[in-house]
């Protein structure tokens, strides 16, 4: 039981910083819309890059992939977001 929980604590977590990511690249897409310059264009596309390797680490390790698959639309909706601002 207590291995049980243990690994269900671990996979909270992990969904967790998952949901964190996503949000960070949503945030950093929406300051680069604000303000179309080079360098938050980058920021953004580099935490673009880190939630989409978060997403597919995370479907590697996790059961259940529906929410992860939530955040990956998110992500997408996110990344052509900023494809329109270059």
């Amino acid at each position: 039981m207590e291995k049980h929980s243990d690994e269900s604590w671990k996979e909270d977590q992990m969904m967790i910083q998952l949901h964190h990511s996503v949000d960070h690249a949503a945030e950093a897409v929406g300051q680069a819309q604000t303000n179309p310059e080079q360098d938050r264009i980058a920021e953004a596309l580099d935490k673009i890059e880190r939630a989409e390797r978060s997403c597919m680490n995370a479907i590697q390790l996790t059961e259940n992939s529906e929410p992860i698959h939530e955040l990956q639309e998110k992500l997408k909706k996110s990344k052509d977001a900023l494809n329109q601002l270059h």
